[in-house]
Formats: C-alpha cells, sequence, structure tokens
C-alpha cells in the first residue's frame, strides 16, 4: 500500500518542480548561466561550444567564435579562416540556447601549440558577453 500512495506522490512534485522552473524562465529570472568552452582538440580540429542565458524576452540570442593560438607575444586569431559566422542560439525567451563550431586546423609535425576559443555571445537587445574558453594542448 506504501508503494501505490508514493508514486504519485513523487509524480506530483516531479511535475509541480518542472512547473515552476518554467514559470520562473517565463517570468525573466536566470535560471543558468552563460559559458563557453573547448569540446574538440586535436592536431586537425578545435571545436568550441557556447551556451547562452535566456531571460524571459523575445531576444535572439547569438554566438560567434574566434579560434586563437598562443604566440610568443601572447594570444593571436589563427591564419585563416578564424572566426564563425554569427550562429543562432534561439530565443532568449527559453532558459538556455546553445551553439557550437569546429575550425579545420593544420599543426604541422613535431610542433606543439596551446589553443583556445573567444566566444562572442550577443542579445538582439543590445546586450553581449565576451567569454574566453579554457585552453587545450596539441601537436608535440
Amino acid at each position: 500500500m506504501l508503494r501505490k500512495t508514493l508514486i504519485p506522490i513523487v509524480i506530483c512534485v516531479a511535475l509541480a518542480c518542472g512547473a515552476t522552473g518554467s514559470a520562473n524562465a517565463q517570468g525573466g529570472e536566470q535560471l543558468s548561466s552563460s559559458w563557453a568552452q573547448v569540446n574538440i582538440c586535436s592536431p586537425t580540429q578545435l571545436g568550441a561550444r557556447a551556451q547562452l542565458a535566456g531571460d524571459g524576452s523575445k531576444a535572439r540570442m547569438s554566438v560567434s567564435f574566434t579560434a586563437e593560438w598562443l604566440s610568443p607575444n601572447g594570444w593571436v586569431a589563427l591564419a585563416g579562416a578564424a572566426t564563425s559566422p554569427s550562429l543562432s542560439a534561439g530565443s532568449a525567451e527559453y532558459t538556455w540556447g546553445q551553439a557550437g563550431w569546429t575550425f579545420d586546423i593544420t599543426v604541422p609535425p613535431g610542433f606543439a601549440y596551446q589553443l583556445r576559443a573567444v566566444a562572442n555571445l550577443q542579445w538582439s537587445g543590445g546586450r553581449s558577453q565576451t567569454i574566453v574558453t579554457g585552453t587545450c594542448s596539441v601537436g608535440g
């Protein structure tokens, strides 16, 4: 008898929590954070992904990435197509949106490099944020 009573209670609690999260997202509370990270790091590809926090508004969210390497003089953009196009991450009406990009790179044999990506996050209302990912090492 206890088991039959417990299952509906657990389901009701789970549904109530889900409904609260949706209501907060629609009410403009920020439920998640924005971030960017490297998700592919190889001698032939550098991939980056970003999450943009929604705020319940109708703003459109987008992100572009720039691939960089650590030169003796500091961080510089990779040669070639180092910046992605502007990528849609959806509507800020939702709790969050994500987008990613993979750069094709060539690391010469015998050389090692530190790589990272810089994510330029934008919301159509004029708000923007720049996030630098962690680094990764390739080659060697």
